[in-house]
């Protein structure tokens, strides 16, 4: 039989032909997988998740060279700056008299920032309503020969960029911080809350429990580190600490004495544990 007789048999073999030749690697390929399966290697280094620790976070990373310059009274800023060398640090103005008056937008960013801890039991709602309305009528104190206005807050930032808004209060002849939170600016993270009122006038203030220190930590975006717990050996009675990312966050309430008055305080922080 001539193929040349028959196109149609001749392309059929031809087919088969190329179809057999396109299956061939396959078909190894296939049969070198199966083999490979069937084997087991053991691994001399398993792969483990890393531990996240504090230079995982830029938060924890401003606190550390937050505590590392220490946290002193506002130095004046050299004429000159010097090219080479070490970074000065300059904390953030504490006196009514060294601080400006906050703009709205900051003031509404830190009432918003309290108001979301305190419904969260971070820190006390009855503290935060407490708060002065933002006006400029009445509340004038007279301090170093000036006339503030104190219904008003104020405000100042520092060298690394922590930003703190202060809310002064007198009693009698004492001016004291009625109260003080500290965010930062790039991220809006909260890490000092403070608040002092007259003793007879203070609202009863609960210590947050874990679940709202927890929270406090998800707003710093730092529940991540995943080893918050109580600190075994520490003067806080309501704490939490991470090992991974040597962190604290601590809550105190207590009364104390000003110049000439009684006074109540509750704070919230989240320090860098150095």
């Amino acid at each position: 039989m001539k193929l040349q007789n028959h196109p149609y048999l001749c392309a059929g073999l031809c087919l088969c032909v190329v179809l057999a030749c396109a299956a061939t690697p396959a078909v190894f390929l296939a049969a070198t997988d199966a083999a490979s399966f069937n084997t087991i290697e053991t691994v001399p280094d398993p792969y483990t998740a890393p531990t996240p620790t504090a230079e995982d976070y830029y938060i924890l990373r401003q606190l550390a060279a937050r505590a590392q310059n220490g946290v002193s009274e506002p130095v004046a800023e050299p004429a000159e700056i010097p090219r080479q060398g070490p970074k000065l640090y300059i904390s953030a103005a504490k006196n009514l008299s060294t601080m400006d008056y906050a703009d709205d937008a900051t003031r509404t960013e830190v009432l918003d920032a309290l108001n979301r801890l305190a419904a969260c039991g971070a820190v006390p709602q009855d503290w935060v309503d407490q708060l002065p309305k933002d006006t400029d009528d009445g509340a004038e104190y007279r301090y170093g020969g000036v006339y503030y206005n104190l219904n008003m807050a104020f405000c100042s930032v520092d060298s690394l960029g922590f930003v703190t808004v202060r809310w002064f209060d007198g009693q009698g002849q004492d001016l004291y911080t009625r109260a003080s939170v500290t965010i930062d600016s790039r991220t809006g993270t909260v890490v000092e809350v403070w608040f002092s009122l007259p003793a007879d006038s203070a609202p009863p203030v609960q210590l947050p429990d874990e679940d709202a220190l927890r929270a406090f930590a998800a707003q710093a975006g730092l529940e991540g580190l995943g080893d918050w717990a109580a600190p075994a050996d520490s003067s806080y009675t309501c704490a939490l600490y991470s090992a991974n990312g040597s962190a604290l966050i601590a809550a105190s309430t207590h009364p104390y004495t000003g110049y000439d008055a009684d006074r109540c305080y509750y704070s919230l922080t989240l320090q860098a544990e150095m």
